[in-house]
């Protein structure tokens, strides 16, 4: 077996998200549209075996500082899970070089621990056949609603339920040029949630149709242009009216030339689309006081 591997952490963005309601266990139901990008962590882990098992976590980078290096980080939580699931015992070292933001909305947290997930995988050449990804998915899921999208190979999902309920999205679509703007604040998902209002019956049908097309035309790879108008972000309307600087954030990448623009998942960043690469690059030099990551629609 190997004894050590590097594994790509990408981060995500919603290019559509409509909160369904509230459930009795106080999870909302969603419904969303997920899109992993080119632009992520970098994790490096090592394994060498041992009579328990010991893991130690290194977070580097430049949002490696706020994390704690402990049993309280989903890393160590999903290398945990890993070695307890599959009855091994090792040392395990990992160290992440965080890239992604906190509180961004990127789904950093979640896509660094399915990777872990994978990576362990990987060393220990364990074969992700159907019910392996299906007892993967579980372990993932108890770490967070949004780690088993990161555990499926591919680019694009729809998210039901709680973000558990996966359907992957074929498509061969030509990627635009993403420009995404971390405010340099984070955002709480408890309270963006917490804050907003549940869209009427008529308006969320709507939502859920316009959806619907989004889905249509990422399939047969048309272009942004005939379906960025109808990306949508619920969670923005609770949020950007709290979160003032979001709000100006978006109407700045507009001015600078973004063809269209919209807050990922819970905020804060906040994600433009160029039809020409050059024109994001040049906005991506005019921003101040903010993080600034060129990107594109990843391909696994």
């Amino acid at each position: 077996m190997n004894s050590e591997i590097s594994v790509f952490a990408p981060a995500k963005i919603n290019l559509f998200l409509e909160v369904l309601g509230k459930r009795p266990d106080g999870y909302h139901e969603i419904d969303t549209l997920f899109a992993k990008i080119s632009w992520g962590d970098d994790i490096k882990i090592s394994v060498e075996p041992a009579k328990e098992v010991i893991i130690s976590i290194k977070m580097r980078g430049t949002y490696g500082a706020n994390l704690k290096e402990d049993k309280t980080n989903l890393v160590y939580k999903a290398a945990d899970a890993f070695f307890e699931y599959f009855g091994i015992k090792a040392k395990c070292e990992i160290r992440v070089e965080k890239n992604i933001p906190l509180g961004a909305g990127l789904g950093g947290g979640s896509s660094d621990a399915a990777s872990v997930l994978l990576g362990l995988c990987s060393l220990y050449s364990i074969e992700l056949n159907a019910k392996r990804m299906k007892d993967l998915n579980k372990i993932g899921a108890k770490l967070g609603a949004d780690v088993p999208v990161f555990l499926e190979k591919g680019t694009f999902f729809r998210a039901q339920g709680i973000g558990e309920k996966l359907t992957p999205v074929k498509s061969n679509l030509k990627s635009p040029a993403l420009l995404i703007v971390y405010p340099k604040i984070p955002s709480d998902t408890a309270l963006a949630y917490k804050e907003l209002k549940i869209n009427s019956k008529e308006k969320m049908l709507t939502n859920i149709s316009n959806l619907n097309k989004i889905l249509e035309d990422v399939k047969k790879g048309c272009p942004i242009s005939s379906w960025g108008n109808l990306m949508y972000n619920k969670l923005e309307d609770g949020v950007l009216s709290r979160l003032d600087v979001i709000k100006k954030t978006k109407e700045l990448l507009k001015v600078l030339g973004a063809e269209y623009v919209i807050m990922s998942g819970s905020g804060s960043s906040v994600v433009g689309f160029f039809e020409d690469g050059s024109k994001a690059l040049e906005a991506a030099t005019k921003i101040e006081d903010k993080d600034t990551f060129l990107a594109h629609f990843w391909r696994a």
